[in-house]
């Protein structure tokens, strides 16, 4: 039984790794946006609990501020292994190359 036979662009992993580098700066922007939200005292009126809802809201906002920061931290790592996938596969294919005697590209 033989594998089949696939072809890597490593031009094509550079592109995604464009694209979820872009993504990721999206994401900060939401986290810095969110971050620099803040809500006064007494913002929630003169409910029995407002001060409560308050602080209710500050810690979802800051949970939601370390998931993204997490994300993140994932999509950089995505976007490294992305990149050196396609150095890998550009250097074996030089390598394959000069074991032929065809050069670097």
């Amino acid at each position: 039984m033989s594998e089949p036979d696939f072809r890597v662009r490593p031009d094509a992993l550079h592109r995604y790794a464009a694209l979820v580098e872009q993504q990721n700066a999206r994401l900060a922007a939401a986290r810095d946006a969110l971050a620099g939200v803040e809500v006064p005292a007494g913002a929630f009126g003169h409910l029995p609990d407002s001060e409560e809802l308050r602080d209710g809201y500050h810690e979802h906002a800051q949970a939601e501020q370390d998931n993204l920061a997490d994300l993140m931290d994932v999509l950089a790592h995505v976007t490294a292994g992305l990149e050196a996938n396609a150095a890998d596969y550009r250097d074996g294919e030089d390598e394959v190359g000069r074991g032929v005697g065809g050069g670097d590209r």
